[in-house]
């Protein structure tokens, strides 16, 4: 039997990605944040859009320097993910404190994650009205790259290798861990 489900967490449904950490650069300090609410737009160009509330640093930091990375961190990192979505960047830097290392990004100015297993390199779309009314940040995407024994033209779930982690809600991740088709 089917019960009702508070609208307020509906999107759960259909929200169980992977969850993604997300660079950029104010002031020349670099800010981290995860971001679970995120979504391919176009292939052709490719093109992402994540959902960033506009209080976040994270989001003043895109607005700023107009370029940003999405980085898919590993299953190993399920720890300090977590962690990250607990302190603001605004106040500390994310990556002395978790002690993450910053990589330059190949097509933009904004840092990659080292230890990232996949990168998306983009530059801001400016899209006033989904700015906005629902601080969607588009990106086109310049550049791609991910680790070879975890992705090919798709994630390696069934692999021993490291994997990509989804988030489930709340404070609650889990791993995708076997290919079933």
């Amino acid at each position: 039997m089917k019960r009702p489900i508070p609208l307020s967490i509906c999107y759960r449904f259909i929200g169980p990605g992977p969850v993604v950490l997300v660079s950029s650069l104010y002031d020349n300090k670099a800010a981290l944040t995860p971001i679970a609410w995120h979504m391919p737009i176009s292939d052709d160009p490719p093109m992402i859009a994540l959902e960033i509330w506009d209080k976040h640093f994270i989001y003043k930091a895109i607005l700023q320097t107009k370029d940003f990375t999405v980085n898919i961190p590993s299953s190993d990192m399920a720890d300090t993910v977590r962690k990250l979505g607990s302190v603001s960047g605004a106040k500390v830097d994310k990556y002395k404190k978790f002690r993450l290392a910053k990589e330059p990004s190949k097509k933009v100015l904004s840092p990659s994650l080292g230890g990232a297993i996949g990168v998306l390199e983009c530059k801001l779309r400016r899209d006033k009205a989904l700015l906005t009314k629902y601080n969607i940040v588009l990106g086109d995407v310049v550049h791609a790259e991910a680790e070879e024994e975890v992705f090919t033209d798709r994630w390696l779930v069934e692999s021993s290798g490291p994997k990509p982690i989804h988030h489930l809600g709340g404070k609650i991740f889990c791993l995708p861990d076997k290919k079933i088709v």
